[in-house]
């Protein structure tokens, strides 16, 4: 009997499990985790979760039952420390073996660290990053009796762990080493928009700007920023990025930049080997370059297309890039990309219409970005995306007027 095994227990992981068992109904399929809880949703980590609108179970992608039903035999709390590809064998730390005929690695992504020079060890330990449920759980609970809450990184993550803490009521300061909140990846303008916001809600922001020294004082950490501003806290929050979990395959003859290479079938560069999600750096068709993404959709999409490659299903890999953050009562959406551009256009004026910024190359959109309260832009930034799909001719003239609407450009385009 063939024996697929998937390595990682993240959201490409359950879907991909899924997927297999949905047309293959006789292999051994394993999941090896080494989280101890089924897999589960991550966004709500630094949202809902971290309000206590959201419990664990509620944001399992599947039941125990689940994977009961669909024999899919999943091991939580089982770390794989050495993969030997000519044997096709998986060693774990309490030496297991597992012996695979198709493996999908899908082993996500870790946090970056801090790099501050000389910060005691001690202090390196307390500084809390969110990756898993159970550092949003040490945030939640440490939210609590914390009222001075510095953020180092004004990243999705970040922006979204300060807008709880708002919600919470704490006093929250956020450190940026860039120009811009959330990147060079969103409009200036967009970024801008959401600062602000934040702001009104009290929050407090240190764009261009760096942590020189770090102490302590009892239970108060000291910040010095370059500024030579000294900010006090109770609690430091760092979101500052991730990289793709590939120390596993180090010495190994699987190619490796910024993450596993992939083509277009997420298949790696050893036979019977395929990679998904955070840690796979893929090659996208139809931007025509190898790209690693790390968020929700991609996740789900991208062990789903490595699953129907492992059936023998051969399926290329080319869904436009989409994500989304929400922070207070806005919520922010992303399709494409949208910093490989000739010309941008806006649409909409003001947050309670929505706002988009459409980034077009020879007259077609490359990406799109956009704000709103509630889903007011949803419906223009998923046609925007399939627009961009079909490689649809547009003008600013149709883009830039909010009364004309997008889904007749795509019916136009299949007419």
């Amino acid at each position: 009997m063939k024996h697929i095994i998937i390595l990682g227990g993240g959201q490409s992981a359950a879907y991909a499990a899924k997927e297999i068992r949905e047309v293959d109904t006789q292999s051994q399929i394993t999941i090896i985790s080494e989280e101890k809880n089924l897999p589960y949703e991550r966004p709500p980590l630094s949202k809902d979760f971290l309000l206590e609108k959201l419990n664990l179970k509620e944001i399992l992608f599947f039941s125990n039952e689940f994977y009961k039903e669909k024999n899919i035999n999943i091991k939580t709390n089982e770390k794989i420390i050495k993969v030997n590809f000519e044997n096709k064998t998986l060693i774990s730390s309490t030496n297991n073996n597992f012996t695979y005929d198709q493996l999908l690695i899908a082993t996500g992504s870790s946090n970056r660290k801090l790099n501050i020079e000389n910060l005691d060890q001690n202090i390196e330990n307390e500084i809390i990053y969110l990756r898993d449920v159970e550092e949003s759980k040490v945030i939640k609970d440490r939210m609590k009796s914390a009222e001075e809450i510095v953020i180092i990184g004004g990243g999705f993550i970040g922006l979204e762990i300060a807008s709880s803490a708002a919600q919470l009521g704490k006093n929250v300061s956020v450190v940026e080493m860039g120009k811009q909140l959330m990147g060079r990846a969103i409009p200036k303008e967009i970024s801008n928009i959401v600062q602000v916001i934040h702001e009104e809600n009290g929050n407090k922001f240190y764009l261009e700007t760096h942590i020189k020294k770090i102490t302590k004082n009892n239970n108060s950490f000291q910040i010095l920023l370059n500024s030579n501003i000294s900010l006090s806290a109770d609690l430091i929050i760092a979101g500052i990025g991730s990289l793709p979990n590939t120390s596993l395959f180090t010495n190994s003859p699987l190619e490796i930049d910024n993450g596993i290479i992939t083509d277009e079938f997420s298949q790696t560069s050893i036979p019977d080997v395929f990679a998904a999600g955070d840690v796979a750096n893929f090659f996208h068709p139809f931007y025509g370059m190898h790209m690693r993404l790390e968020s929700f959709k991609h996740a789900q999409n991208h062990g789903v297309n490595a699953a129907k490659n492992i059936l023998g299903i051969k399926t290329i890999y080319d869904n436009i890039p989409w994500m989304w953050s929400d922070q207070f009562n806005l919520n922010l959406q992303m399709t494409g990309i949208c910093n490989d551009y000739e010309t941008f256009v806006q649409r909409g004026s003001n947050t309670d219409e929505g706002i988009i910024y459409f980034f077009l190359k020879n007259r077609m959109i490359r990406g799109a970005c956009g704000l709103g309260i509630g889903g007011k832009i949803g419906r223009d930034i998923r046609l925007a995306g399939k627009l961009s799909e079909k490689r649809v001719k547009v003008t600013k003239e149709i883009l830039s007027n909010k009364n004309l609407k997008l889904n007749k450009l795509l019916s136009e385009s299949s007419t």
